[in-house]
């Protein structure tokens, strides 16, 4: 059952050039929603409706994003999925480094959620926020960048108590593994792009995470995680047991 009908629907999407994003707005135009996208891109994927470029690490781009999201009209969903890398030792992150991190990967979210609920009247609103598997445990080199997706999933939880009993919603999706480009795009110790530097990662596609992200809104629950059995498990271990999750993964480092 699909909870929007068959009404006119909007969705907003942030990060919808690459990856994940652009995943997405192939999804939901297939499926007939109105697609507004957004991205530091001057131009996005042709199926999109609405283009609107704009750079989330800025507050004042994130304005003129959603103003012009809300000249369009109200989107029935929002799903927050830009995102930025980075793969440094803490000793070697700048902290301009880390708080462009923490714009793109919460500070976004947040402040464009808190902009929405200031202008929604009586109009619900849905959130849909993706952050990673890296934010349930810690990694070398990884720090900033899993603290980034961590505090948006805490920020989400808490959000989502808020919100209980209300018209609104805000729903999580933890992707493992995603053969996507945002290695080649995550920040080295020098701040620079690891580009063709960046291993490749064989995972799920951004189309088979973009088919089952569709099917959230429908669901009740909260959090879905869409990796491998294998990650689950991983996941279950390093609850029980994080001693030996951990040496279990320096092993593998």
């Amino acid at each position: 059952m699909d909870i929007f009908g068959n009404m006119d629907r909007r969705v907003w999407i942030t990060g919808g050039s690459q990856g994940i994003g652009r995943a997405l707005v192939h999804e939901y135009r297939q499926k007939g929603w109105t697609v507004l996208a957004t991205s530091r891109q001057a131009s996005g994927p042709e199926d999109v409706h609405h283009w609107i470029q704009a750079d989330l690490s800025k507050p004042e781009d994130r304005l003129r994003a959603l103003e012009a999201v809300l000249q369009i009209g109200w989107p029935d969903l929002v799903i927050f999925n830009a995102g930025v890398g980075h793969w440094a030792p803490v000793s070697a992150t700048k902290p301009l480094d880390a708080d462009y991190i923490f714009q793109v990967n919460y500070w976004a979210a947040v402040d464009l959620t808190y902009q929405l609920q200031q202008v929604q009247g009586e109009r619900p609103l849905h959130v849909l926020a993706v952050t990673s598997i890296a934010a349930h445990f810690g990694q070398r080199k990884l720090a900033t960048y899993s603290a980034s997706k961590a505090a948006l999933r805490l920020w989400a939880l808490s959000l989502n108590e808020e919100w209980h009993e209300t018209p609104n919603r805000i729903q999580v999706v933890i992707p493992g593994v995603v053969t996507t480009d945002i290695m080649r795009n995550t920040l080295d110790r020098d701040g620079n792009p690891l580009g063709e530097r960046a291993k490749s990662h064989f995972g799920w596609s951004p189309e088979k995470v973009a088919q089952k992200l569709y099917a959230v809104p429908q669901s009740g629950k909260f959090e879905h995680i869409f990796a491998s059995i294998s990650v689950r498990l991983a996941l279950i271990l390093h609850d029980l047991c994080p001693r030996l999750f951990y040496t279990l993964l320096r092993r593998r480092s």
